[in-house]
């Protein structure tokens, strides 16, 4: 049995604002003048993404438009003119990421190739600008001892940051089909992994949300419940509610696993029974506080019931997307009661009512819907009929048409072929994302059901979506520190490279015939006088490699004098270059002009007094060309996009079970998803279990592939390796910058591989297995091979998701949980290495040109035309009438078509295909 509950707790938000003693009113009168202030200053953006296709295999190109518009209009901005777009695996870790250019009209587009070198699974795209990543942050668990890993606290703060509402979407990439163009059956494996883990047993989960926050002792509330099993899909029953000072009541869920019931609660705790499955549960409602106040919403009317509560002036505010709405201010008594009414020009959307006392401390919230007027959609449609089918290469002509009104808004349009299609529960649009999606925690399951014709079913289900997975949407605490203070990222206007210098740190060298004991977990201390090979050998002063580094100590402060940071940006045949003193203990920021492509970023630091001798230019610089050598000081980049990512909801991976009749919106379909345990078939899908125990690695799976020198680059970014490349470490910075903590794992095993054999341990192995390591050279070809000079890529073997942190892995002390293998170059070919900064900057992301056939003058012999999207225009225009004609051509075989259009006008209104 399991129960999840959370308590509001009133903050005092405006604390730091009350220099003298103010009055209530005086307070109250201070947080609208603050809330009025920041609807104008700190506006947010808001992303959304249309793709050409829903699901995709091995081989395909994803192609996308993006939207960047302001949150509080939701009109196109120009506010940031970069966005990212990240295309991160099942596991959670990002495969690839692009910058691309935003135009002054908001938006943008771009392509993904899926890499032969991926694995099939449930990938998820990720779009952000830098602007958005001043809102709505968190901290990653981590522990002190996780942090000295890190050159100093603040880059692990910098580094253990998660952030929540961001643009996501997640879709299944299946294996590329064993001949050519047979899409008919969709296969996805999961990954290796060495240890398979048994399934969850059957277990009934609950939740209770008490509206506003919290119970109060002999105050009437409502309190929603949503229950689900143990994967985490809907379960709807009934059951009873019980307690001291109220009669057993019937409850039952009513839409999604979900339902809520009005209650006044006494001293003692209230309780939740159900069967399910042949067992009975009982939950524990959260305990109902002594003193407080319910807040009940219903419609535009809001009931506000106190007890112990001191007499005085409270405030209400209404906020929609950041933007304050409204405000007043009213008087409750200790134990009274207060009715107010909402006005009715509140915007659509989700918008959040909020209490507060005269102290400033918010006393509960809620989030409810306002549904969009008539006018707030443009809908797109087909003018006259589209064909059941159409024969294989045949011409299609379809006219597209939508108020005139919207003929100059750019809109994305995408024509594929239905039949390797499939249901989903991510049935929304650009409308149902901005105004629904993107403001709840999680993922709002078949949002094309809350916004099909408005009847008091969906109405009730609409307001249980928001007591749900709307309760306290914003950590109001986190919110006042983003109202009242300095925002660190502005908005992004043009490429810079941002950073700090910092002292180097004297990391110990390697020995003389150190390498030979680091399968063993061991290192020299001292240097060996002797060549014999064991850990056995006297002459060998060893220490424990997960303490190499000790002598560093933790935390080490910013610079105290300034120094010049150099910097040279290569572009082809084209070298820019600049110098400039470091400000605020070691701060730098270049720009950069704009540029498709790569370009080469070279950076040192040194002291003023040093420029003549150590400046790029001069030639007395020693060891420039030496990746072991030490710089003069650690020069870094501040990173900044996210490191971790989101558990999957169940209804991201699974598609709808027994729908038809009018469960989704275009009441089409049958049953399509059956589960069983140990395998699971979705549709046509087949995703099989494997035996269970501890298997050996596969070596052909690697969970992750990734350049050498960008890797190290990225580690050095984030503070885990000190300026200097570490061949002795390198494995151990590999795993913690991929794997951070491991999900609160303070220590856990790493190996590392070279040509097959291991030579690294971070810990103490079985030393009858630890002596089978590797033989195949001798120690100087192997730190030769170790280098940055001669290392092409790093693959990564581990049983552990980021994406899944919660989930036990079986930890062994003398086996690995981490092999991090190193691929050299073939031929003994090498790179170029330097001991400064040395990085292959991405710059932006240029989008390739839609591949559109003309089939009107020849034809392929044979049915060689494969593909499944059949035109993508991501930037069509309607003429003066409203009026889109699209010619396009059908692939290799008879089709059926889907249509899928996403657009916003400049004032804000959606565009939408509707059938």
């Amino acid at each position: 049995m399991m129960t999840r509950y959370m308590a509001v707790i009133a903050v005092p938000l405006l604390a730091m604002l009350w220099p003298v003693r103010l009055s209530a009113s005086e307070k109250l009168d201070a947080i609208r003048r603050a809330l009025e202030r920041s609807s104008v200053s700190r506006l947010q953006e808001k992303v959304y993404v249309h793709t050409d296709n829903m699901c995709y295999f091995i081989g395909d190109t994803l192609w996308y438009k993006a939207y960047v518009v302001g949150a509080g209009d939701l009109r196109p901005t120009d506010m940031s003119r970069i966005l990212y777009v990240e295309l991160l695996t099942p596991d959670g870790i990002v495969a690839e990421r692009q910058s691309v250019i935003v135009s002054p009209d908001g938006f943008t587009c771009g392509n993904f190739a899926i890499k032969d070198s991926l694995y099939s699974g449930y990938y998820e795209l990720r779009a952000y600008t830098r602007w958005m990543l001043n809102f709505n942050v968190t901290e990653h668990r981590y522990t002190k001892d996780d942090a000295h890993y890190f050159y100093n606290n603040r880059m692990a703060a910098d580094y253990f940051r998660h952030w929540e509402g961001l643009y996501s979407r997640v879709f299944p990439v299946y294996e590329r089909p064993d001949s050519a163009g047979d899409y008919a059956f969709k296969r996805m494996y999961s990954r290796h992994k060495q240890r398979i883990s048994s399934a969850s047993k059957p277990a009934l989960k609950a939740v209770f949300f008490p509206e506003g926050g919290t119970m109060t002792v002999g105050v009437p509330c409502r309190v929603a419940f949503e229950l689900t099993d143990e994967q985490g899909a809907a379960v709807d029953i009934q059951g009873k509610l019980t307690g001291d000072g109220i009669s057993p009541t019937e409850i039952s869920t009513t839409y999604m696993g979900r339902g809520v019931f009005s209650v006044t609660p006494a001293v003692g705790r209230l309780r939740a029974s159900f069967s399910w499955q042949g067992r009975d549960y009982s939950f524990a409602l959260p305990a109902a506080e002594p003193a407080g106040v319910s807040l009940r919403l219903s419609g535009r009317g809001v009931e506000i019931s106190s007890s112990g509560m001191p007499a005085g002036e409270y405030g209400l505010s209404v906020l929609c997307r950041g933007v304050l709405r409204h405000f007043t201010t009213f008087t409750l008594g200790a134990s009274e009661h207060a009715s107010l009414t909402l006005p009715d020009s509140l915007p659509a959307g989700v918008n959040d009512v909020t209490l507060f006392d005269g102290s400033g401390r918010i006393l509960a919230d809620r989030l409810f819907f306002v549904r969009p007027a008539d006018g707030q959609t443009v809908r797109v449609a087909v003018d006259g009929n589209i064909k059941a089918t159409y024969s294989q290469y045949e011409e299609i002509t379809l006219d597209l048409v939508c108020d005139r009104t919207a003929g100059g808004a750019p809109m994305s349009v995408s024509v594929r072929d239905a039949g390797t299609d499939e249901p989903t529960y991510d049935n929304g649009n650009i409308m149902t994302d901005l105004l629904l999606g993107s403001e709840l925690r999680g993922f709002v399951a078949d949002p094309s059901y809350y916004f099909a014709e408005a009847t008091p079913e969906r109405d009730a289900a609409l307001d249980l979506l928001m007591m749900v997975q709307g309760w306290r949407r914003y950590k109001w605490s986190e919110y006042a520190d983003t109202v009242f203070r300095p925002l660190r990222y502005t908005p992004e206007k043009t490429l810079t490279v941002e950073g700090s210098a910092h002292k180097s740190l004297a990391v110990y060298d390697v020995e003389n015939g150190e390498a030979r004991n680091w399968r063993y977990g061991q290192f020299n201390v001292g240097i060996a006088t002797d060549t014999a090979v064991g850990v056995q050998n006297e002459n060998f002063e060893l220490g424990d490699i997960s303490q190499v580094n000790g002598h560093l100590g933790v935390n080490h402060p910013d610079l105290k004098k300034e120094v010049l940071v150099e910097a040279e940006i290569i572009f082809g045949t084209e070298v820019l270059g600049g110098t400039q003193l470091t400000h605020d203990g070691g701060r730098y920021l270049f720009e950069i002009p704009p540029y498709y492509g790569e370009a080469i970023l070279k950076m040192k630091a040194y002291k003023e007094k040093d420029s003549l001798r150590q400046s790029m230019t001069s030639r007395k610089v020693k060891g420039m060309m030496d990746d072991t050598a030490m710089p003069d000081y650690y020069v870094k980049r501040d990173l900044f996009y996210p490191i971790y990512s989101d558990k999957y909801d169940y209804y991201r991976t699974h598609a709808p079970e027994n729908y038809g009749g009018g469960a989704m919106p275009d009441g089409s379909g049958d049953s399509l998803l059956s589960m069983e345990r140990g395998v699971h078939m979705l549709g046509n899908v087949s995703v099989s279990g494997r035996r269970r125990g501890r298997r050996g690695i596969d070596f052909e799976q690697p969970a992750c592939v990734t350049d050498v020198y960008e890797l190290y680059n990225n580690i050095t970014d984030y503070g885990l390796s000190y300026g200097m490349f570490d061949r002795r470490m390198f494995p151990v910075q590999v795993a913690r910058f991929l794997y951070g903590n491991m999900g609160r794992r303070n220590r856990f095993n790493i190996d590392s591989r070279i040509d097959g054999y291991t030579y690294f341990r971070s810990y103490v192995p079985d030393m009858e297995d630890a002596g089978k390591a590797w033989t195949n050279r001798n120690e100087d070809a192997l730190l030769d091979d170790l280098g940055l000079r001669r290392l092409r890529e790093v693959r990564i073997y581990s049983d552990y998701e980021p994406r899944n942190e919660d989930i036990p892995i079986e930890q062994d002390r003398y086996n690995a949980d981490v092999t991090v293998e190193m691929v050299p170059f073939a031929d003994d070919a090498v790179q170029p290495a330097f001991r400064d900064r040395h990085i292959i900057l991405p710059g932006l992301n240029e989008p390739a040109d839609f591949y559109n056939p003309d089939y009107s003058v020849t034809r392929p012999a044979e049915p060689a035309d494969y593909r499944r999207t059949l035109y993508w225009n991501p930037n069509a225009h309607a003429d003066a009438d409203g009026r889109l004609r699209l010619r396009l051509f059908n692939n290799g075989k008879t089709s059926a078509l889907k249509i899928s259009v996403a657009g916003i006008t400049p004032d804000g209104r959606f565009m939408v295909y509707w059938k």
